[in-house]
C-alpha cells in the first residue's frame, strides 16, 4: 500500500502564518495612519512594506544555516511559538495607539519569517518525496496568495468593525493554530550537519552563486524566480496607482482588481503543480510567461477599463501561477540533503534583492514616463525571460528526472 504524504498540518501552517504577516501589515497601515496623521501615511506604508522585505536580504544567510544545522519541523514549530508572542506585542500596540510597537512587530514578523522560511519549503521533499515536490510546491504557492489574500480583507473588514482588544484576539487565535498546526507535521528529515558559511549578507549572496555552480542550472533557475517577483512587486505598485488615477476606480475597485489577480494566481499555483508532476514544464513556462507578454501588451496598446480589466488581471495571475511553480520545484529537486537550506535562503535572498530594485524601476519608469509605460516594460521583461528559459539548455525544467 502507498503512503500517502500528509501534507495539511504544512500548509495550514504556511496559510496562517502569511495571513499574520499580511493582517498585521494592512491593519496597521489602515488603523496607525490615524495616530500618526495623513500627513505621514505615505512614510508608514512604505515603512511596513520594508519592515517584511529587508530581514530577506540581511538574514537569508542565518536562515540558511538553521535550516542546514536544526531540524527543520523544530525551526517551524519555534518560529510559530515567537510568533504568538510577537502577537501578544502587536495586541499592547494597538490598545495603547502605539505605532512604534506595532512598527517594530511587523519588522519581527518579517524577520520570523524569513528566518523559518528555507525550513519550511525544505520540508516539502522530506514529507513528499522526490516524486511529489511539484503537487507540494504548487499547493504551498496557492495557500500562500490564499494568506495574503485573506489576511488583506479581513484586515479590511475588521479595521473598522472590531476594538482593539477584539483584533488582539484575532492575531492570538491565528498564530495559535499557526503553532497548532507545526505540532502535527510529520517529515523524513535527512541528519543535520555542521556549518561554517559565514552569514554576512553579501559575502554569503557571492558565496551562495559559487555553490550553486555545483548543480546544473540553478543559478538560472533562481535568476528566472527573481525576475518573478521583481515583476509581481512592480505589478502590485502599478496597480495601487493605475487603476485610481488611469481608470478613475475606487479604493474598493482597485481592491477587487488585486483579489482577481490573486485569486488567479493561487489558482495558477495549484493548476501548475499538478501539470509539472505529469507534463513538460519547460512548456508550462514558454507558453505561460508569452501569454503574459501578450496580455501586458495589450493593455499598453489598447486600454481597457472595468471588468474587463479585472478579467485581463485574473487571467495574467493564472498565468503567473503557472509561470512560478515549475522553477520552484526546480530549485527543491536539484539540491540534495542539508544543502537545500542554504539554495533556498539564496533564493529568497536574491529574490527580494530584485523586489526592492522593482521598487526603484517603478519610481523611475512612472516618473519619467508614466504608469502606462510599465505594462510595456514588463511586457519586454518577460518576454526576455521567456525567451531565455526557452532556449536556455542550462534551466533542467525538462527532463528534471532523469538528471536526479
Amino acid at each position: 500500500m502507498t503512503h500517502q504524504p500528509r501534507w495539511w498540518p504544512l500548509f495550514l501552517t504556511n496559510f496562517l502564518g502569511v495571513l499574520n504577516d499580511n493582517y498585521l501589515k494592512t491593519l496597521a497601515c489602515f488603523i496607525a495612519v490615524a495616530w500618526v496623521g495623513l500627513k505621514y501615511e505615505a512614510m508608514l506604508v512604505s515603512a511596513a512594506a520594508a519592515s517584511l522585505v529587508l530581514p530577506y536580504v540581511l538574514l537569508s544567510p542565518l536562515a540558511g544555516r538553521w535550516a542546514v544545522i536544526f531540524r527543520k519541523i523544530q525551526v517551524v514549530r519555534v518560529a510559530k511559538f515567537v510568533e504568538i508572542l510577537i502577537m501578544l506585542l502587536a495586541t499592547a500596540g494597538f490598545i495603547l495607539e502605539n505605532v512604534w510597537i506595532v512598527m517594530s512587530c511587523i519588522l519581527f514578523m518579517g524577520t520570523q519569517s524569513c528566518l523559518f522560511s528555507p525550513s519550511k519549503y525544505g520540508l516539502i521533499r522530506d514529507i513528499g518525496g522526490q516524486e511529489n515536490v511539484p503537487f507540494g510546491t504548487g499547493n504551498m504557492e496557492m495557500v500562500s496568495f490564499l494568506g495574503m489574500l485573506c489576511g488583506t480583507m479581513f484586515a479590511s473588514f475588521f479595521a473598522d468593525t472590531l476594538s482593539s482588544w477584539e483584533l488582539g484576539m484575532t492575531f492570538l487565535l491565528v498564530s495559535g493554530l499557526g503553532f497548532a498546526g507545526s505540532l502535527f507535521i510529520k517529515a523524513n528529515e535527512s541528519p543535520t550537519v555542521e556549518d561554517s558559511d559565514t552569514v554576512r549578507p553579501i559575502k554569503y549572496l557571492l558565496g551562495s552563486i559559487r555553490e550553486a555552480r555545483k548543480y546544473r542550472g540553478l543559478n538560472s533557475t533562481i535568476v528566472a524566480l527573481s525576475v518573478f517577483w521583481f515583476m509581481a512587486a512592480i505589478v502590485q505598485m502599478t496597480l495601487l496607482v493605475f487603476c485610481r488615477r488611469n481608470l478613475e476606480m475606487t479604493d474598493f475597485q482597485t481592491g477587487i482588481v488585486l483579489t482577481l489577480a490573486a485569486i488567479g494566481t493561487g489558482i495558477g499555483c495549484f493548476i501548475s503543480g499538478v501539470l509539472s508532476k505529469k507534463g513538460n514544464r519547460n512548456r508550462i513556462v514558454t507558453l505561460s510567461g508569452t501569454g503574459i507578454s501578450i496580455l501586458f501588451l495589450f493593455i499598453f496598446v489598447y486600454p481597457v477599463k472595468g471588468p474587463v480589466f479585472g478579467l485581463i488581471l485574473f487571467v495574467t495571475g493564472f498565468l503567473c501561477g503557472l509561470f512560478k511553480v515549475p522553477f520552484d520545484s526546480a530549485i527543491i529537486e536539484k539540491v540534495p540533503g542539508r544543502a537545500l537550506g542554504h539554495m533556498l535562503a539564496y533564493s529568497n535572498q536574491l529574490s527580494f534583492l530584485f523586489i526592492l530594485a522593482g521598487s526603484g524601476a517603478f519610481a523611475l519608469i512612472t516618473g519619467f514616463l508614466g504608469t502606462s509605460f510599465i505594462f510595456l516594460f514588463l511586457a519586454l521583461v518577460m518576454g526576455s525571460t521567456t525567451l531565455y528559459v526557452t532556449f536556455s539548455k542550462y534551466l533542467c525544467a525538462c527532463n528534471l528526472r532523469k538528471q536526479t
